[in-house]
């Protein structure tokens, strides 16, 4: 016979707090990776790495199936007296929803309502997303989740309503992710996306880097442009839930490497070098694509935050690749030309810098090191 809906919250932490543990559903997928390494115009060694990974990404299942929006999309009612309509928030709110929509390969979408009486209730059938004053330590936000799973001639199961409270007790903001501050304000748009990610139906997943890692940043942004993003595991748990035919190409850097359970850290990079010597960088890639891809990445030494072909050429890595869902961090050595003037400059890499993919996204493949390098 029928029961009554299920209720489950998920809360996002700051990283000195640990959070609960979820049961998660598993998917093993196989990823290698190989590059032919080069300084300067002239390949010198070959290296060829290989490894097995497994890919997870957590959801509820009744009778073994995903617990979902059967629609395969939602409405979003934000709170416009959190958010008023047209402002920051309100856009970066939309900005998250809009990147959960562009996921290739999954059918979901996001749409866009308002709330306007100033309440909030998560057992009134309305998905809202506002501002929350009950909430207070290390919870950064939490999305309650009512959904429901029986028999009755058959599995009937859904979500019935997801909403989206954030500490309205934290410092939050609106603007560029920076380097140097992972902590508050925090990025509203980073834990939009990490929420939004609960309210289509995945849970946290803690095993690799991560938009669904319990704790924030979640991995972080992509790219020059630092451009919050769903990353490829978390896609590849949309397109197990809300799949669909559609396909796409897409390969980016990150300043940030996995560095615990469910947390994130920036890569590592020398802070300064004579001229003539070597320095190291670790070296995050990331495969969104429906599909393995194969590129190369092009290393730099720049004046400013901005690798490019315009900048110091210090190697590269031939056939560097990646299956579906890969997310990978290695070591890079490089050398500093002894030609170069003394002075502060920025480490870099291109990925794809021939722009032999035809990406949906080629903002997110110039990445520079999350400090600058002083050279003497």
């Amino acid at each position: 016979m029928p029961h009554p809906p299920n209720s489950n919250a998920v809360a996002l932490h700051a990283p000195d707090h640990q959070s609960r543990s979820l049961t998660m559903s598993m998917h093993s997928n196989r990823l290698a990776r190989a590059a032919r390494w080069a300084a300067g115009p002239v390949a010198f060694l070959i290296v060829c790495l290989s490894a097995s990974v497994s890919h997870a990404y957590g959801y509820r299942t009744c009778d073994g199936n995903p617990i979902r929006y059967s629609s395969g999309w939602t409405n979003m009612y934000i709170s416009t007296t959190s958010f008023p309509a047209g402002g920051n928030g309100d856009a970066r709110l939309q900005n998250a929803m809009w990147h959960w929509n562009n996921v290739k390969g999954s059918g979901f979408n996001f749409y866009v309502g308002r709330d306007t009486d100033g309440t909030h209730n998560d057992d009134n059938g309305r998905n809202e997303v506002y501002y929350d004053t009950s909430l207070s330590g290390s919870t950064l936000a939490v999305t309650r989740t009512r959904y429901h799973c029986y028999w009755l001639f058959g599995w009937n199961y859904g979500i019935d309503e997801t909403d989206i409270g954030f500490n309205s007790n934290r410092s939050w903001t609106t603007g560029t992710f920076n380097y140097g501050s992972l902590g508050s304000p925090y990025s509203l748009e980073s834990v939009a996306l990490h929420e939004l990610g609960h309210a289509l139906g995945l849970l946290h997943e803690d095993r690799w880097m991560a938009t669904m890692n319990s704790y924030y940043p979640n991995s972080g942004p992509l790219g020059y442009g630092k451009e919050w993003d769903p990353l490829p595991d978390d896609r590849l748990g949309e397109r197990v839930i809300y799949p669909d035919s559609t396909t796409e190409v897409d390969v980016a850097g990150s300043a940030f490497k996995r560095t615990g359970s469910g947390s994130s850290g920036l890569v590592s990079s020398t802070l300064s070098a004579a001229r003539g010597s070597n320095v190291t960088i670790d070296v995050t890639f990331l495969n969104q694509s429906t599909s393995t891809q194969t590129f190369d990445i092009n290393f730099y030494l720049s004046t400013n935050s901005y690798p490019s072909s315009a900048d110091t050429y210090l190697g590269s890595n031939y056939g560097a690749w990646g299956s579906e869902g890969a997310q990978i961090t290695f070591s890079r050595t490089l050398t500093i030309p002894s030609s170069v003037s003394p002075g502060t400059y920025y480490l870099g890499y291109v990925i794809d810098p021939s722009n032999a993919l035809s990406e949906s996204d080629e903002s997110n493949n110039p990445q520079p090191m999350p400090r600058t390098i002083t050279i003497y």
